[in-house]
């Protein structure tokens, strides 16, 4: 929990330095105001939990909430995370070839390292 405060205080410090603050702020605002809605409902089930004759009560409410979060269409875990998979950009077919292309164009490649042994007399 240390770590978490430490990382927050120096994302705001930061933030203050660089006067970036506003944006800041702004950027989770955005982020987080959708998951608010969900924090509170589940804050609440669990609270309920609390109490020994609403405890049997809150466990369903509570499977119910995860059961919601995990199979709302077009929202739920599942849905977001086969877009997130679909949306992954694709690995480049193949490395550039070792046959003096450093594949950055018109920059010379480096020479091999057993090139360089064979050179120096190690080899």
């Amino acid at each position: 929990m240390a770590f978490v405060l430490l990382i927050i205080g120096i994302t705001l410090l930061v933030a203050g330095v660089q006067n970036t603050q506003a944006d800041l702020f702004t950027l989770l605002k955005k982020d987080f105001s959708a998951f608010l809605m969900w924090f509170i409902a589940i804050f609440l089930i669990g609270a309920l939990g609390y109490i020994p004759k609403l405890k049997p009560l809150s466990t369903a409410f509570m499977g119910l909430v995860i059961l919601v979060l995990f199979l709302s269409k077009g929202t739920g875990f599942f849905a977001q995370f086969t877009s997130a998979l679909n949306s992954a950009q694709a690995a480049p077919a193949s490395p550039p070839a070792a046959s003096g292309q450093s594949g950055l164009g018109s920059l010379p490649s480096l020479p091999s390292l057993g090139s360089l042994l064979t050179n120096s007399g190690v080899m």
